[in-house]
């Protein structure tokens, strides 16, 4: 006979045969983790450098996540602020244009007193010294 095969086919021992085996409940994980008994175990202890560079690590994501929105917070509102002052920009150049026209030159010195001439202007030739004082 072979005894591998019932070694195989036997249910471990301090089982009953024929009845399933019942799971353990989260129960006493729960007791466990609020008692506070988890923290005394020597795993936990001389895993504590591993543990620590792991919340070292979880606290600089969180930061730099912050950082990086509030970038981001900050490119959006420059990113407005440019197109205002493009906007202002596009409408003092085109306010500009409307008043370099030449007859709005004209009609803005006619308020003032001052003609436009009709003529161009002559040249006068004077003679050295003509303006030096004696």
């Amino acid at each position: 006979m072979n005894t591998y095969r019932a070694e195989q086919d036997a249910p471990p021992q301090g089982t009953v045969p024929g009845k399933k085996k019942k799971k353990v409940g989260g129960g006493k994980y729960l007791q466990r983790i609020l008692n506070g008994e988890f923290l005394a175990k020597d795993g936990l202890v001389q895993h504590m450098p591993f543990i620590s560079f792991l919340v070292a690590l979880f606290l600089l994501n969180i930061g730099l996540v912050y950082y990086f929105e509030n970038t981001a917070r900050d490119k959006v509102r420059l990113q407005n602020e440019l197109n205002e002052m493009r906007s202002q920009y596009n409408t003092t150049m085109s306010e500009l244009e409307t008043r370099k026209q030449q007859s709005n030159v004209a009609q803005a010195i006619e308020d003032i007193g001052l003609k436009e001439l009709r003529t161009p202007p002559e040249i006068i030739d004077v003679e050295e010294g003509f303006f030096e004082e004696n």
